[in-house]
């Protein structure tokens, strides 16, 4: 028996459907070491993402068609998978990844060339599974955490895994320093030892965690309302993409200006989008919000001023 990652197993059990095979939750469970409610989430994924391509008996599954890829996924989709495959190294492990599968994302990179890859070189693939492995059972983990200042130790109830602003973050509750929910990037944990304790997720976290758009966002405060008016010179970059999920388009001008929404819970949120996209964005409120570009442009530009004198002086 071996513990592995929902990718490795649901791609397995994929490729075993494809097979013929019939497949039984409670071997499964046995198989991947994990309980007989895992592998039944896993069956209720496969089928809300492939369709109804399953018949069922009892507790067993069995394809009665081949799933085709290739009439299911759409070009993002092929690249998301490739990524995954690429970052957790897949493609080494014969039996998780099949040729056809294989032949079908090498047959995608030929057209696309996605150049946005992951920051974190996340070679040890060790926590990542040891974390997973918490995550799914809710069980308290004690964790080594590195940073460019400090080495710290933490126990730890860790809630999910996220992927924001090209980082991988690891967030739940820090028990060590009065319960208070953290973001800890996986590339500075050095060590997860199993705590054998377990604890139970609060729903309000798992609603916040939800709603989550960047890491500097926090809990249990209340939503700040943002909205600029956006330039017709640049508005199709924010009607093509939604620069924070929570984005939406409040108003249309008579000369092709935009309104623009979003709702934070920390500015910190929002100042690096509106700091590129000035001078062809103004903000309408919050007023507090305008001070506050202001003084970090004020700052900015100082020390850009000072990085001169620096350099005159050597």
């Amino acid at each position: 028996m071996s513990q592995k990652s929902s990718l490795y197993r649901t791609v397995e059990i994929l490729k075993m459907l494809n097979e013929g095979k019939k497949l039984c939750v409670t071997t499964l469970a046995y198989t991947y070491a994990v309980s007989d409610r895992t592998i039944r989430r896993d069956f209720e994924l496969i089928k809300e993402l492939f369709g109804d391509f399953m018949s069922k008996e009892g507790d067993c599954y069995l394809a009665y068609k081949k799933i085709l890829l290739e009439d299911v996924l759409t070009a993002t989709d092929l690249m998301t998978l490739a990524n995954i495959v690429n970052l957790f190294n897949i493609t080494h492990k014969a039996s998780l990844i099949s040729d056809k599968t294989q032949a079908l994302i090498n047959k995608s990179m030929n057209v696309y060339d996605f150049k946005s890859r992951p920051f974190e070189n996340l070679q040890n693939t060790d926590i990542l599974k040891k974390l997973e492995h918490a995550i799914r059972f809710n069980k308290i983990v004690e964790l080594t955490y590195q940073t460019e200042i400090n080495r710290s130790s933490r126990i730890f109830c860790p809630y999910k895994i996220l992927f924001l602003k090209e980082n991988f973050y690891l967030v739940g509750i820090n028990i060590t320093h009065q319960h208070q929910f953290e973001f800890l990037r996986i590339s500075l944990i050095q060590n997860v030892a199993d705590s054998s304790k377990t604890f139970h997720k609060e729903q309000s976290i798992n609603t916040f965690i939800d709603t989550i758009q960047t890491p500097w966002a926090i809990i249990s405060q209340p939503n700040i309302t943002v909205k600029i008016r956006v330039s017709k010179k640049i508005r199709r970059f924010f009607i093509l993409k939604k620069y924070l999920p929570s984005q939406e388009v409040v108003k249309t001008y008579e000369n092709g200006d935009i309104a623009v929404q979003y709702k934070i819970s920390s500015y910190n949120e929002i100042e690096e989008l509106i700091i590129k996209w000035l001078p062809y964005i103004k903000i309408l409120s919050p007023e507090n919000l305008i001070q506050k570009i202001k003084k970090q442009l004020h700052f900015k530009l100082k020390a850009f001023d000072d990085s001169f004198e620096f350099v005159k002086q050597k």
